[in-house]
């Protein structure tokens, strides 16, 4: 069954990166049409009645939405969750990070594409780095363990800072994890990717790596220690090492759809469904999910084409 659920709280944002959505942004949904904190609760527990383990909370960004820390309070105190975790752009962070902790989130993810202020501009398109980088270090203060940061390579763009991401993990207790761009139709922007290999090739002779065997999430990265260093580096591939196959996330959509993948145009509304209803949806999108085999995403079969409605 599945054992990771990717929950989308909003599909607002404060930024507007490159390859989430385009520049002028999105159609944002009504207020009335995103969930509630309440109605969501019933989805996770029926959830975690199935066998889902962790639970990840998305947007959008999740630190704008209201009474977040509060809604992470309440999902911490579900029997059978065992691991609750957070992505986010960190622009909030700094002053939210011990409150979040102490609601009971384990660790965070803060997607953060360059160390270079004029880069991160030029990808975020409105935002600054210093409060992100900021809020990445009192994550680390409040003890959110680990701190993954979450790096979209673009050719042209921030290919250059390959080499400096790894130098940032080396000297701070965070994963830097690299992940290849993905082709969605939301971002007009579509200048190629880098592959996991290029970019480990960079890092080789200039750091000692140790592959990381034990894995402790059901995520799909590849991790490995930085000999003599602090942190890790990681690699999400999803174009030349691809891990669908392996894959057992559900996810619901800021409006209440379940999707059964990130690349599938099959989506099913449990908005004010009972309990027991949502379990039986959830069995009947793991049998569809199981039965189609798919080694290998096509990007082009999307619920929705922005990365920031269907929750990343």
């Amino acid at each position: 069954m599945f054992k990771y659920l990717r929950l989308s709280i909003t599909d607002r944002c404060n930024f507007r990166c490159i390859y989430c959505m385009p520049e002028e942004g999105i159609c944002k949904q009504a207020h009335s049409d995103i969930l509630r904190f309440e109605e969501i609760l019933p989805v996770v527990h029926a959830a975690v009645a199935t066998g889902i383990e962790q639970v990840r909370i998305t947007g959008g960004e999740p630190l704008i939405r209201k009474g977040v820390v509060e809604f992470i309070k309440q999902l911490s105190g579900i029997r059978g969750l065992n691991d609750l975790c957070l992505t986010t752009n960190a622009y909030n962070l700094s002053e939210l990070a011990v409150a979040l902790k102490a609601a009971g989130l384990n660790r965070i993810n803060v997607s953060l594409d360059s160390l270079e202020p004029e880069t991160f501009r030029k990808i975020t398109r409105v935002g600054t780095l210093k409060p992100v980088l900021d809020g990445i270090h009192a994550a680390i203060a409040a003890g959110l363990d680990p701190v993954k940061l979450n790096v979209v390579i673009i050719p042209g763009i921030n290919d250059g800072e390959i080499e400096n991401f790894v130098r940032f993990a080396s000297e701070n207790p965070v994963h830097v994890r690299f992940i290849e761009r993905m082709p969605f139709p939301g971002a007009r922007d579509q200048s190629g990717f880098i592959s996991e290999t290029e970019v480990f090739d960079r890092i080789a002779g200039k750091f000692s790596l140790t592959e990381v065997t034990e894995k402790k999430s059901f995520g799909p990265a590849r991790l490995y220690k930085i000999v003599d260093g602090k942190g890790y580096v990681g690699f999400i591939s999803p174009r030349t090492q691809p891990f669908c196959i392996s894959c057992r996330r559900l996810r619901l959509t800021a409006n209440g759809y379940l999707l059964p993948c990130l690349d599938s145009s099959l989506g099913v509304r449990v908005r004010g469904m009972p309990e027991e209803e949502i379990k039986q949806v959830i069995a009947e999108l793991y049998a569809k999910k199981d039965s189609w085999q798919k080694n290998q995403a096509c990007f082009n079969a999307t619920f929705d084409s922005s990365l920031s409605k269907i929750g990343g």
